[in-house]
């Protein structure tokens, strides 16, 4: 018992998706000027479990949205 095997061509690839790779912007992220400092803080699991939640229907990190509370706050006071 032989087993035939036929072999095709390999498929042309399209011109449109080279020009997208060759043309593409590379995606750099700018390095910030000053390296930030870390913070961490604890807070009761519950009150995570909500600011979570709240930051995923907004579709922001918790981060980006504890450094605007904090600004505002600090700026506030000024």
């Amino acid at each position: 018992m032989s087993k035939k095997i036929t072999m095709t061509a390999r498929p042309k690839v399209k011109a449109e998706v080279d020009k997208w790779v060759e043309t593409r912007e590379p995606a750099v992220a700018e390095k910030p000027t000053v390296k930030p400092k870390r913070l961490t803080i604890d807070i009761d699991p519950a009150l995570h479990k909500k600011l979570k939640m709240n930051c995923v229907k907004r579709d922001i990190q918790i981060a980006d949205l504890l450094r605007t509370l904090i600004e505002s706050e600090l700026d506030r006071q000024m």
